[in-house]
């Protein structure tokens, strides 16, 4: 009798703990409701271009409670990692779920916006991830997940479960992105110095790139972005380039050089592209996004050095949805950036 009291004791003072917290979460997500200052950039009296939207480091930041078993059980059992810890690939789909890819935690946080819920992807049934670093989603927006270690992709469908695994041919897969245009998944392979193109059931379509400096080879490339057009955008990041292709791999144009100016290319990492054609790249070791227009010109660079908003430390990945919405992995800030894409008159 005295245990079933205890039992009970608890069980009340967890759902009076419960009910206060719940209480104090109501309203706007925490990033927003102290944001502070509208942020763009360029600064006045120039029009803006790119505005800080909201930062991500937790389900928490927004708005995304947990439900009163998820609370009962980490009660008891203790908390699970839902932090952000080291996101590298981040990509987000037309239902409003932001991915990403954690390769501390070796897990894909997903954030479901409209349903306002989170959950992580760990691996399949058999076998966890390893390194994963890469993320994208297809026309039925079922996920696909690099992982460098395991030397595999592996398609995930709306539940969360593994349908594919792909192997062949991959030593060292890093960026994803699908092709609508086409219906073709893209790999890019580090150590094969390659970008590798599949169909949705796993097998080898093509390849393009292999080692070099000429026009068309690679250097160790990591990251890739594909436009409306379907064309394919890679940061070629030993040669210090960004190189447009072809859906098909043939070899359109490329820009960029190594050096400490404005708009060089020292560390070239995550890519991407807006509605209007403009390539964003991640640049690493001045911790900026650099924006350049289809011919390579430098147009506009937002961001810089440090942990407030709208600053950056070892930035990674990159993605730019639909709606101009513009993700940044803040790698070693723990947490992923939103940034709107202000067109003209918009």
């Amino acid at each position: 009798m005295l245990f079933l009291n205890s039992i009970r004791l608890i069980f009340v003072y967890l759902l009076l703990a419960l009910a206060s917290g719940c209480a104090s979460s109501q309203g706007l997500p925490k990033e927003l409701s102290a944001a502070g200052p509208i942020l763009v950039w360029p600064l006045p009296p120039e029009d803006p271009r790119i505005q800080y939207v909201s930062s991500v480091a937790s389900p928490e930041d927004l708005g995304i409670s947990k439900g009163f078993f998820r609370k009962v059980f980490e009660f008891f059992f203790g908390k699970t990692d839902e932090r952000i810890q080291q996101p590298y690939g981040v990509t987000a789909d037309s239902d409003g779920r932001i991915y990403i890819a954690d390769s501390a935690l070796r897990v894909v946080h997903v954030f479901d916006m409209p349903e306002q819920k989170y959950w992580s992807i760990r691996g399949t049934n058999r076998e966890e991830f390893q390194f994963p670093l890469g993320v994208t989603v297809d026309r039925e927006r079922r996920l696909y997940v690099s992982d460098a270690e395991r030397k595999a992709v592996i398609g995930f469908d709306r539940g969360g479960t593994a349908f594919m695994t792909i192997t062949e041919g991959l030593q060292r897969p890093a960026g994803l992105a699908f092709n609508a245009m086409n219906n073709l998944l893209y790999v890019v392979d580090v150590v094969r110095h390659e970008v590798l193109a599949y169909d949705l059931k796993g097998k080898l379509m093509f390849t393009f790139g292999g080692r070099g400096t000429e026009k068309a080879r690679l250097n160790f490339p990591t990251n890739i972005a594909i436009d409306r057009e379907g064309r394919v955008y890679i940061s070629d990041a030993m040669n210090f380039r960004v190189q447009i292709f072809q859906s098909d791999g043939t070899f359109i144009s490329n820009f960029g050089r190594l050096g400490d100016a404005v708009g060089d290319l020292a560390r070239p990492k995550g890519i991407g592209i807006d509605s209007d054609g403009h390539i964003y790249l991640v640049e690493g070791l001045y911790d900026v996004v650099n924006i350049f227009d289809r011919e390579g010109q430098l147009m506009l660079t937002f961001g810089n050095a440090g942990v407030g908003r709208g600053e950056f430390w070892l930035a990674t990945g990159i993605f730019v949805d639909a709606k101009d919405r513009i993700y940044v992995a803040d790698s070693y800030n723990s947490r992923v950036q939103i940034f709107q894409y202000l067109r003209s008159g918009g």
